[in-house]
């Protein structure tokens, strides 16, 4: 198993069921390009996956269609969650994560 691991608490979406896809994330410098990281979802090891695309934004600059394909909510919807995610959500800058299966 890789260094690097990202724990879901649910599902989203089914997105984690697919070949490709995507995690909302605040910024930090150990998601780079290439990198491989262990999938979790409630605590059980489901997969490896490679970070194929990195995008950096705030939480004004999330828009429905990246909110949708990552949780399958409206931006609004998402922004909640993540507030409660990340309470200093406001003030971070985060990744959206675009991930392959290995």
């Amino acid at each position: 198993m890789s260094n690097l691991s990202l724990h879901f608490a649910q599902n989203f979406n089914h997105k984690l069921d697919c070949e490709y896809f995507t995690s909302i994330r605040p910024q930090r410098d150990i998601y780079q390009f290439g990198a491989e990281i262990d999938i979790y979802c409630q605590e059980h090891f489901l997969k490896k996956a490679n970070i194929i695309s990195i995008k950096t934004l705030t939480l004004d600059e999330l828009d429905d269609w990246t909110a949708f394909l990552d949780a399958g909510m409206n931006r609004y919807e998402l922004t909640t969650l993540l507030k409660t995610f990340y309470p200093e959500a406001e003030s971070l800058l985060f990744n959206v994560l675009l991930m392959q299966t290995c």
